[in-house]
């Protein structure tokens, strides 16, 4: 069984997908409450570099960085907000980590569809010495698969190079610089990085204003106060921490 649409109409009428290797098939998904592109707060950069490449359909994509800030939420946004504006629609297709063994032929079948198709594959952390990591890095540049015209790649990870060094005790010099090289040699094949960076009080409690804004709450200072002990609560100033923070207070009121 190939990894294709069952009917043309899920293509034509969804714009979110996941792949389920079980019937290996790629099936249509409504995501719930994709954030609005305009409500990533504290991005700006990240946002503009982005959304450029979506639009221009140019790079493979590797976001990297703090938890938390946005990675995922800011993939699933910029596909919602060109497509509001192009005609040929994006398709974005998740793919989990421990099916990228079966990207091949996702791929291939993926190049005889006439659309444009972001894979999106979420969280990664490889070790360098896994066939995944080997095999990924290949498909990403390198094979004949590599850089098919409808198909770009759009990765997160909490890591700048998305793998782990393989542990061993001692390196000799030659065995360290080989080891170095491995490490980013995944990464490297990413024409676009995007960084993204831990925020301070004042930025998170900007994007609490923010979101309490939206919910038509208003702002006090007593509301920062619980807003601080939230961040404290969970060990940092996130993003994702400030909209669970403002999520939870409207629950309750």
């Amino acid at each position: 069984m190939k990894a294709i649409f069952n009917t043309k109409s899920y293509l034509n009428k969804n714009d979110f997908f996941i792949f389920l290797p079980k019937s290996y098939q790629i099936v249509p998904i409504t995501p719930n409450n994709i954030c609005d592109f305009e409500d990533l707060k504290e991005i700006s950069e990240q946002k503009e570099v982005l959304l450029k490449n979506t639009i221009d359909f140019t790079n493979n994509v590797l976001l990297w960085g703090a938890k938390g800030m946005g990675k995922s939420t800011l993939v699933k946004s910029v596909i919602k907000k060109v497509n509001k504006k192009v005609k040929n629609k994006y398709k974005l297709i998740e793919i989990l980590n421990n099916n990228i063994g079966e990207l091949t032929e996702i791929v291939y079948e993926l190049s005889k569809i006439k659309s444009k198709f972001i894979i999106f594959i979420d969280d990664i952390s490889l070790n360098t010495n896994e066939n995944s990591f080997m095999y990924f890095k290949s498909l990403i540049e390198g094979s004949l698969l590599s850089q098919i015209p409808n198909i770009r790649y759009y990765v997160t990870s909490n890591l700048r190079h998305l793998s782990h060094r393989e542990k061993k005790l001692e390196y000799n010099d030659i065995e360290e610089k080989e080891a170095s090289q491995n490490l980013i040699s995944l990464s490297d094949r990413f024409g676009s990085w995007i960084g993204f960076y831990d925020s301070n009080q004042e930025q998170y409690l900007n994007m609490v204003k923010h979101y309490l804004k939206k919910e038509s709450i208003k702002y006090s200072k007593e509301l920062e106060r619980q807003a601080i002990q939230w961040s404290l609560e969970k060990g940092n100033f996130s993003g994702r921490s400030s909209y669970q923070f403002v999520k939870r207070l409207k629950s309750e009121l």
